[in-house]
């Protein structure tokens, strides 16, 4: 018998009772409407909100709430990628009718939407959880759309020529620590000022 010690298990991301397919009409629509409840209380409230508080204020029954979400951290996993989904079809409206700047205006969106929800972020990391492993096609969807944002970009000189789309979704993780580091998560003017000294690095640079 191995006298080496096992590896601790990767963490798995709890149970997808969050997940709406399948659903009837009325159950996705009160599933929208927790989620949507939950991310405002929990950006605004902190994780301390009770999933009986969430179901109150969303106006369904605490059994609607812990028959889609039996945990708080199925709740984050599911708020955590909806804003993913959310940026996804931003990023589709952007690509579809933005020029050049519109990597920029995503970005920030991405930036902003971080900072507002950097403690379900911190919660999920806390506990070991890869938003890229739990949601790895709405991630994968969300760096090609930034990728081709980022194309379209380079090709109007509007942005550095070295930049790739690693480092950029690097940049942004790298945002939302600094945000946090700052302790600017609750201030959107301060979290924006320095959302945008990054995004000023993006820029071409004088010669």
């Amino acid at each position: 018998m191995s006298s080496q010690p096992r590896k601790p298990a990767p963490a798995q991301p709890p149970a997808a009772h969050g997940s709406d397919r399948g659903l009837r009409a009325d159950a996705r629509r009160n599933r929208e409407r927790v989620l949507r409840t939950a991310q405002q209380l929990f950006a605004k409230d902190g994780l301390g909100v009770s999933l009986d508080e969430i179901a109150r204020r969303a106006g369904v029954g605490p059994g609607t709430v812990h028959r889609h979400f039996p945990t708080k951290e199925a709740l984050y996993l599911a708020v955590a990628v909806d804003q993913f989904k959310q940026l996804v079809a931003q990023a589709e409206v952007l690509a579809a009718t933005g020029g050049p700047a519109a990597l920029f205006t995503l970005l920030s969106r991405m930036m902003a939407t971080g900072a507002e929800n950097a403690a379900v972020k911190s919660a999920l990391v806390a506990a070991e959880f890869d938003l890229r492993t739990a949601a790895p096609d709405v991630a994968a969807d969300l760096t090609r759309h930034v990728g081709d944002l980022l194309d379209r970009a380079h090709a109007a000189g509007a942005v550095r020529h070295d930049l790739t789309v690693e480092e950029l979704m690097a940049l942004v993780a790298g945002a939302f620590a600094a945000i946090r580091h700052a302790n600017a998560e609750t201030s959107r003017k301060r979290s924006a000022h320095i959302a945008q000294l990054i995004l000023d690095g993006l820029r071409p640079q004088p010669r």
